[in-house]
């Protein structure tokens, strides 16, 4: 099934879209910021979705901050396919776009229960935020400060 997945970076996700996946995943619907794709000051929110078969499987919203990081939020994979690597193959494909971006470091703060998905993908507590993870998706250059 992975094979068959792609990766697609969109401006925006149609609210009725996000209200559907929040619906799946037991979530309160949230934000009208959340849906409407605000971002803080110099960010830039860009979503990105996993299709299967044209079908939207799996969506996550990314405030981009470069150079310095990536916020992803909203990762959800619809129910019908959780379990199949489809959240770990969205998480490996927003790091290479990261990457393509020159964002050197993802930041995510994890929903109760994910803490354990995110470990076993490398994330890291982030010392300078309670509760929210990192991973450095570039090593530190030595003689330099970390990214």
């Amino acid at each position: 099934m992975l094979n068959a997945l792609v990766f697609h970076p969109e401006a925006a996700m149609p609210p009725k879209t996000l209200a559907g996946f929040r619906k799946d995943a037991g979530w309160v619907n949230g934000s009208d910021a959340a849906q409407r794709g605000a971002a803080g000051p110099g960010g830039l929110v860009r979503w990105a979705t996993v299709r299967f078969h044209q079908k939207i499987i799996a969506i996550a919203r990314l405030e981009l901050a470069p150079p310095q990081f990536c916020y992803v939020s909203d990762l959800i994979v619809l129910g019908a396919y959780r379990g199949r690597g489809v959240g770990e193959w969205l998480m490996e494909h927003i790091e290479r776009h990261c990457l393509e971006l020159a964002v050197p470091r993802v930041l995510l703060q994890p929903e109760a229960g994910s803490r354990a998905f995110y470990e076993k993908l490398h994330f890291v507590p982030d010392p300078l935020a309670a509760g929210f993870m990192k991973k450095e998706l570039l090593p530190a250059r030595r003689g330099r400060l970390p990214f």
